[in-house]
């Protein structure tokens, strides 16, 4: 298979990464080197990003999350997800499908999506994700190690190692200045998270797709009612800016699927999964930490857009 690292590009100059022989890092031709962490990742954040404030999640907030995800109790997004990918590519099967999972978190989406793609298209998926966290990614990586997904040396593996049809990892990385090279990516997805339009724009192929997962409009609502005291229904449908012409809207649809939490901590997860975590007074989080169970609706807005040929 083409080697792992082709459309990975430096995030200071932006030339091409290579494994360096035994090296345990990753290197461009203009030396700028980046050392492989022990989960098997690079950190690609670029200078004056790496301590940040705003580094993404954090330890714990990642853990609940793959606790909750790995349940499969949020499955049916990758489904739904992977079904519209793989209805859109272009059918190619020389080469590995490429997508770029932009804010990939714990990287649970960005494994499961890549590997029910690959089952649809019969082709090699590479999957690469990318968030500004750091756990994020640690977390990220030994998922897809535990999946065979990723090899034991990581990123620095040479491509002659890689044997299984799926490739993931997650780096940390700036999604707003992602460290891909140009029309790179057959296709990026945003789960719940910025959309940064203009980069997914650049790294897509031509006529590549950008699946965009939103919440929809009564995404958990019962939830929200015991939260707070009054609930306010509105609709959110992602877009670029105006006059933003270099993605068309190719269709937006809503799925809906049932969770039903039977524990205090799968309940305490999912709310820390969610905006509401941020936002919510000691009121409601005491009402919604007295319950032992919930049965919620999950409804997700899935657009996707094409990438200008």
């Amino acid at each position: 298979m083409p080697d792992f690292l082709e459309a990975v590009r430096c995030p200071l100059c932006g030339g091409a990464l290579t494994a360096v022989p035994g090296g345990g890092c990753l290197r461009c031709a203009s030396g700028h080197s980046y050392d492989l962490a022990r989960a098997g990742y690079v950190n690609l954040l670029p200078p004056g990003k790496k301590n940040n404030a705003k580094t993404g999640d954090e330890r714990d907030m990642i853990r609940a999350r793959s606790e909750f995800l790995r349940r499969g109790f949020y499955d049916p997004i990758d489904e739904t997800l992977a079904s519209a990918l793989a209805d859109h590519a272009a059918g190619e099967t020389e080469k590995p499908f490429r997508i770029a999972d932009l804010g990939a978190g714990e990287g649970y989406h960005t494994c499961r999506t890549a590997a029910i793609l690959a089952q649809k298209l019969g082709c090699p998926v590479d999957a690469l994700g990318f968030d500004a966290s750091k756990a994020g990614a640690e977390a990220g990586c030994r998922l897809a190690k535990s999946l065979g997904f990723l090899e034991k040396d990581g990123l620095a593996a040479p491509p002659e190692q890689w044997t299984s049809p799926v490739r993931a990892a997650v780096l940390p990385g700036n999604i707003f200045r992602l460290p891909l090279a140009d029309h790179g990516m057959d296709a990026a997805m945003s789960l719940f998270a910025p959309v940064p339009w203009e980069e997914a724009a650049r790294i897509l192929t031509p006529g590549g797709i950008l699946a965009v997962v939103s919440a929809g409009r009564e995404h958990l609502v019962k939830m929200r009612a015991i939260l707070y005291d009054e609930v306010r229904l509105t609709d959110f449908h992602p877009a670029p800016p105006e006059d933003f012409d270099k993605l068309t809207l190719l269709s937006r649809r809503t799925v809906s699927f049932p969770v039903t939490l039977s524990s205090q901590a799968q309940i305490a997860a999912l709310f820390m999964m969610t905006p509401f975590y941020h936002r919510t007074g000691d009121a409601g989080r005491e009402r919604l930490g007295a319950l032992e169970s919930l049965a919620v609706t999950a409804q997700i807005e899935l657009s996707l857009w094409e990438a200008a040929v």
